[in-house]
């Protein structure tokens, strides 16, 4: 039996409390002053121990299999006192629950049969969707859209398996089981439907879901006094010295109730400093996890501006000139800023929110996607092609049955129906405690 608290450890009006493991409802029961013998009802109790009251609570049971974990399962909503969460901790304690870890309660579910690996997966990236067109996407996924189209066109694999490899047992009947089972029409149908699915996809990773802004260009240009004035406080330090800035300094910050992560890093020049070069090698390597980078100028600068555009390629960009209260621009830029006097800061943040915006497109997609998604519905996208080419060629049917296998291999451990041994580890510990 497990427990933990699902609401964060701060002063707060109330706390919520979750317990799930055979019998803890009737262990619980044992620190009420009355019973309960209802299940999914509220009820207002008091939970005592050693004769003393805790806190009058709102208590839910549920029974399992009728409960997010499948298991017999309590939720204890309490005051939110930290005095009043640390005794309810003891008290938990002293009745034998276990301290839940990370996503304990969701791969419970998972493993109960309530969430398929998808919709776990897709319950974290609820909780950490940073605003409202993302957590909407993955609401999606949460409700099972997702898990059902891929179960859909797994079925459809197996319906044509049967005839793939009927054809094989079978091959000295006088019956076409490619022809009569349309065999390569339904195979390129299938194809299509997971090729509209990954495009009507945003593919996500942990840093490009935070929305990241890196700072980017040469040194001294006043990428750290720009990243400052943006947040509105000192965060990075701050010198006339080229190459100051020797690691990543990031922060947060909020506009338009978008949670941006801004990222200051080190100006890339040719340096024989090892700690700078350190520096200068993760500021490249950030850009391709970056969701915009800003490419900050000066007027000592600007003849590097078509070199630090090239090494943009076809990454979400802007180009920015800093400094203008010392001298104005000689080519064009997206916006012309002095992070000194503030001119045309906020100009940049509207900007900054836009492009991001219009990056993401999320408007235009349907669900939320992990990069070991991508790669499971590649391969599967693989298999695919090469089964269609050896029916459409007639030949080599005994290993096209093989190509579907592996298709529908790639779809079970989608669903999770089977998996790597490590991956459940991987993934449940990105979970909250409490989730």
């Amino acid at each position: 039996m497990i427990f933990a608290l699902a609401t964060p450890i701060a002063q707060s009006a109330i706390g919520v409390f979750r317990i799930s493991g055979a019998g803890c409802c009737d262990v619980f029961n044992g620190a009420l002053n009355k019973p309960i013998t209802k299940y999914r009802e509220v009820f207002l109790r008091d939970v005592l121990w050693d004769e003393v009251l805790i806190d009058r609570c709102s208590v839910v049971f549920y029974s399992g299999p009728h409960s997010y974990t499948g298991e017999d399962s309590v939720e204890v909503f309490c005051h939110g006192g930290l005095s009043v969460i640390k005794s309810l901790t003891g008290v938990f304690l002293g009745l034998g629950f276990k301290e839940a870890g990370p996503g304990e309660f969701s791969k419970i579910a998972f493993e109960n049969g309530k969430l398929s690996l998808n919709e776990a997966e897709a319950v974290a990236d609820l909780i950490h969707s940073e605003d409202v067109d993302r957590g909407h996407l993955s609401s999606e996924a949460v409700a099972g859209k997702l898990s059902s189209i891929i179960s859909d066109l797994g079925n459809e694999v197996d319906g044509l398996r049967v005839f793939v490899e009927g054809s094989i047992d079978f091959s000295d009947e006088d019956y076409d089981f490619i022809l009569e089972g349309g065999v390569e029409e339904r195979l390129v149908k299938i194809k299509s439907s997971l090729v509209d699915l990954i495009d009507s996809s945003l593919v996500s990773t942990k840093k490009l879901s935070k929305n990241r802004v890196l700072f980017f260009g040469p040194p001294n240009t006043g990428k750290s006094s720009l990243f400052n004035r943006l947040l509105g406080f000192e965060r990075a330090l701050v010198s006339s010295q080229p190459g100051t800035t020797r690691d990543l300094i990031d922060s947060e910050m909020f506009y338009n109730s978008v949670n941006m992560e801004l990222v200051d890093s080190a100006g890339i020049r040719d340096t024989s400093d090892s700690v700078e070069a350190d520096g200068v090698a993760l500021s490249n390597n950030e850009i391709e996890d970056s969701a915009l980078v800003l490419i900050v100028l000066d007027h000592n600068t600007e003849v590097y501006v078509e070199s630090f555009k090239s090494m943009m390629d076809k990454k979400n960009h802007l180009l920015i000139f800093n400094k203008s209260d010392e001298k104005n621009p000689i080519d064009q830029y997206d916006c012309v800023v002095s992070a000194k006097s503030g001119k045309g800061v906020q100009k940049l943040k509207k900007m900054i929110f836009d492009s991001i915006q219009q990056s993401k497109n999320v408007s235009k997609k349907t669900f939320i996607i992990r990069e070991r998604h991508l790669a499971l519905f590649n391969t599967a996208l693989s298999s695919l092609d090469a089964c269609i080419e050896k029916i459409s060629n007639e030949k080599d049917v005994d290993v096209a049955a093989e190509d579907l296998r592996l298709v529908r291999s790639s779809f079970d451990e989608f669903l999770g129906i089977k998996y790597p041994d490590e991956l459940l580890g991987d993934i449940f510990n990105d979970f909250c405690i409490g989730k």
